[in-house]
């Protein structure tokens, strides 16, 4: 019988790095099997027969596009590595494509572990400064008129809330998997990676207000 929990694939070829993520990875309770290798060539091997939950990688390199659309490919989540906030680091079909992103400086166990928990419902983990930097970027990418429909307007105002996607489904009285439909129409059209960049952006644009304190 397979182990419990979430199964991760470690790929660093850093072997201290690697060694320490893993560590890291082991002393969370929800988690199953870690695997480890070095090279993204093994881990495109691997793939297929492991079938991970997550892929844990460095966000640059030359073979870390490959790596990340394997990792889809195969139902896995790709969790990226940063060495700094700048997004220019990282190959922009690879943005798009990771399901969160850490920074290698400000690895922590419970870190790894919120990470980990917030790409499972959904969400991306995303460094503050990076934040920013997307928002900046998308901002002035969007020039032209951004058109909701009444139901994504619903389901944004509830996103700029805060509010998670099954406690938007119990709020609007629909399906979770309605609302995952909804939120993915609205990064699409928001050309946003993940839900708090598509706020802040729904913010710029004006399709959205910010919420006055009481």
């Amino acid at each position: 019988m397979s182990a419990p929990g979430i199964t991760a694939l470690v790929v660093l070829d850093n072997e201290l790095l690697s060694h320490g993520v893993r560590s890291m990875l082991k002393s969370i309770p929800t988690m199953g099997s870690v695997w480890a290798c070095g090279k993204a060539a093994e881990a495109l091997a691997l793939l297929p027969a492991q079938r991970p939950d997550i892929v844990l990688c460095l966000g640059s390199g030359p073979d870390t596009p490959a790596l990340v659309r394997g990792a889809v490919q195969h139902g896995a989540k790709a969790l990226l590595l940063l060495e700094g906030p700048d997004p220019d680091a990282v190959d922009e079909a690879t943005l798009l494509a990771a399901h969160g992103f850490l920074m290698q400086a400000d690895v922590t166990v419970e870190k790894l572990r919120e990470a980990l928990d917030r790409v499972r419902s959904g969400d991306i983990p995303l460094p503050p400064g990076m934040a920013r930097t997307l928002m900046s970027r998308q901002t002035r990418r969007s020039a032209r008129r951004i058109s909701l429909t009444p139901r994504e307007g619903e389901v944004l105002h509830l996103l700029a809330e805060g509010l998670s996607n099954k406690q938007i489904a119990r709020r609007l009285g629909i399906s979770e998997h309605g609302i995952k439909r909804h939120v993915t129409n609205l990064l699409a059209k928001l050309n946003s990676p993940n839900r708090t960049l598509a706020v802040a952006l729904a913010l710029q644009e004006g399709l959205i207000r910010a919420a006055q304190p009481a």
